[in-house]
């Protein structure tokens, strides 16, 4: 059952308040609309993307995307993908403040799931691109919720974050990376890293920097059912009710 936040915990307060600030007092660099200034902000978000992985807006077409962390930011609303699934625990709390982001005409509908990654419904190898933006310092256990993003990954799938580095932990913000050990989590959590930069403009003004990682998934034995061995207990129940 979907619960709302409590609002009196500074953790949810901070995150959603920011939104709400944001939608009402300060949209500096395109002005308009705070909707207007979304779905800009995710046609930015898909180029940076797709530059990093290499590919074009014809790339998409048959993928399923996941946003981890999304926020009502409205991450996938201007991207052309086959499948769109948004994930924050915050989701709910946004639909009944009004502040999720409908797609833009043309692309497909997003699917918000308002819960958190490391409770992801989704099934294995489903998603062929993650993308994780300004969210893995707000979890409580981001190796907990690289795992998941991991699970959910086709085989050749990509995983892109974009993490804010050094400062300090705040409510909403509890975990805090250096370069070395957000690098070394993803190796922990069975990725390969691609490509990063460091030194890119942080999320989070007083944060010192940010940094662009993309990864692959390395293969990994996983669980496995056999066929054969349900089917013959199966047999064997049948036989025992004759």
């Amino acid at each position: 059952m979907l619960r709302l936040p409590d609002l009196a915990d500074p953790r949810y307060l901070d995150e959603i308040g920011w939104f709400l600030y944001h939608e009402r007092y300060e949209r500096p660099q395109f002005g308009g609309s705070y909707d207007d200034e979304r779905r800009q902000y995710s046609r930015l978000f898909l180029d940076e993307v797709l530059g990093y992985c290499g590919q074009d807006l014809q790339w998409l077409a048959d993928k399923t995307v996941v946003s981890v962390g999304c926020g009502c930011t409205g991450d996938l609303t201007a991207w052309p993908a086959a499948v769109k699934i948004a994930v924050d625990p915050l989701l709910y709390a946004y639909q009944k403040l009004d502040m999720l982001l409908d797609d833009i005409g043309g692309t497909s509908r997003t699917v918000h799931l308002a819960m958190s990654v490391e409770d992801l419904p989704l099934l294995d190898e489903c998603a062929n691109l993650v993308v994780c933006r300004n969210a893995l310092d707000h979890m409580q256990d981001p190796a907990k919720a690289l795992h998941q993003m991991w699970r959910i990954l086709k085989a050749d799938g990509r995983l892109f974050l974009s993490v804010d580095i050094g400062g300090f932990p705040t409510p909403d913000e509890p975990t805090v990376f250096s370069v070395n050990s957000l690098l070394a989590l993803l190796l922990q959590e069975q990725f390969e890293i691609v490509k990063h930069t460091g030194d890119e403009v942080p999320h989070s003004g007083w944060r010192p920097c940010s940094m662009r990682i993309l990864a692959w998934k390395k293969p990994q034995a996983g669980l496995a059912l056999d066929k054969d061995e349900i089917l013959q207990a199966y047999m064997t129940r049948l036989g025992e009710d004759a």
